[in-house]
């Protein structure tokens, strides 16, 4: 019949409509998706699989949206990573900052970062290992990370004088006590709970200086918020 459409015809240009609508409502999941959700999902992309792994594609098709929905939120890829970088200085070292520059003793503080480190709350060591994993292959990431460990380090060092160690060894005691984190971190050592509460107040008199019994003390005081060992 005269201007009648072959089948095949019909059915490529179903297809094709199919296709559009489907794309058009990934666009409208991809709108809807908020900057944070990207992110989140570039740091746990990150964590999981390394740098190598956090394109845009990838993302997108963990969304179940296409590419557009990721340029709602982003210029290009380098305008995420650099928003993961700001994430993981926010999330994984201001919490590490106001535990030991908050109110209290020395000591205190001190056990509010050993709280910290290993309650993993504000903190999460997989993120801190990815970051310098990333940093091996990328000169500017290495930079923030290497800031990010002088803001620590610093912090730490404040702490130790304002238990009243001269400089160069608050200085000296906040290196060991960090590094010795990080290797704990790096080295992907495991340990029970109740071996690392065993061995904490040893930990916690060669690391400081301080007095072990502080920890007992600070248990007995306030129950609710037992304290965990550090290591």
């Amino acid at each position: 019949m005269e201007g009648s459409q072959p089948h095949g015809s019909r059915a490529g240009a179903q297809n094709l409509e199919q296709k559009l609508a489907d794309n058009r409502g990934a666009d409208d999941e991809g709108r809807a998706l908020s900057t944070q959700d990207w992110i989140d999902l570039a740091r746990e992309t990150l964590i999981r699989d390394g740098i190598d792994a956090v394109k845009i594609d990838r993302l997108a098709k963990a969304k179940n949206v296409t590419r557009g929905g990721f340029y709602w939120r982003f210029k290009s890829r380098q305008d995420l990573l650099d928003h993961l970088l700001d994430d993981w200085r926010e999330t994984n070292t201001s919490p590490f900052l106001a535990a030991i520059s908050g109110p209290g003793t020395p000591q205190e503080r001190y056990q509010a970062l050993m709280r910290l480190w290993i309650e993993e709350v504000g903190f999460r060591p997989d993120y801190d290992m990815a970051m310098r994993n990333w940093a091996s292959s990328s000169s500017a990431v290495e930079e923030v990370v290497r800031t990010v460990d002088a803001l620590r380090v610093d912090a730490l060092r404040r702490l130790f004088a304002d238990a009243g160690y001269e400089n160069n060894e608050a200085l000296v005691r906040a290196r060991i006590t960090y590094y010795h984190q990080i290797g704990y971190y790096t080295l992907g050592i495991r340990q029970s709970v109740e071996r690392r509460r065993e061995l904490s107040p040893i930990y916690y008199a060669i690391l400081t200086g301080f007095n072990p019994e502080d920890l007992r003390a600070s248990s007995s005081s306030s129950p609710s918020r037992k304290l965990s060992p550090v290591f």
